[in-house]
């Protein structure tokens, strides 16, 4: 059932963020060239496995509205229940300027962390590929106010140039290229899922990475 969830999710982030999808005609998605997880802070000792976490709406550039900044936060909360990264996760609907009011915030719903994320970018390429993502998140206890975990990820989709040499186009010159549906999801929201399930797997010790 989790992981039906969180699928059913990352199918409503891409109608969400349907805005800055590509629309009608494409080529099938390229492949995604995916970086690691970057740790910047992280607990010595993970005492938090038993925590209650409220997930906050996620900061989100301009080309991204309201509704997919909570479409991204219940991405992530649906994966830490899914990976049961921790036994309570429950999504916060009011938006935060800074890490004080996150906090906050975070102490009136009653949590023992909450998670304040930021969308840095989300580009959508072209039907070439050359999509875009990176995304930085920070838990913070809400008894103390400190960072617990400060995690950024970027994703890039890699680009298919078209053959442009003289060859190919004396071959394709009495030819209609073949353009096709895409089979699968629009981009941005597969790589933010992505990001969403390589976090979760940092915060659960599931996954090493090395911090800077």
């Amino acid at each position: 059932m989790r992981v039906r969830r969180v699928l059913v999710v990352v199918m409503a982030l891409g109608l969400l963020l349907g805005g800055c999808a590509r629309e009608s005609h494409m080529v099938a998605p390229m492949p995604f060239e995916k970086g690691a997880p970057v740790v910047y802070i992280r607990p010595l000792v993970n005492a938090y496995r038993q925590a209650k976490v409220g997930v906050l709406p996620f900061q989100v550039p301009a080309n991204m509205g309201q509704e997919q900044s909570m479409g991204v936060a219940a991405l992530f909360k649906d994966v830490l229940l899914g990976k049961r990264t921790y036994p309570t996760v429950k999504q916060l609907a009011a938006p935060y300027s800074d890490y004080e009011s996150a906090v906050a915030l975070g102490r009136r719903a009653g949590v023992d962390l909450v998670l304040a994320g930021r969308v840095d970018y989300a580009l959508d390429g072209s039907d070439f590929g050359g999509a875009r993502v990176a995304v930085s998140v920070r838990l913070l206890d809400t008894k103390t106010g400190n960072t617990v975990w400060y995690v950024t990820q970027a994703i890039d989709q890699a680009m298919e140039y078209p053959d442009t040499s003289i060859v190919h186009r004396l071959a394709t010159s009495f030819t209609v290229p073949a353009y096709h549906s895409s089979n699968g999801p629009p981009a941005v929201p597969n790589m933010l899922a992505r990001i969403a399930v390589d976090m979760g797997e940092v915060f659960s010790g599931a996954r090493y990475v090395a911090r800077r």
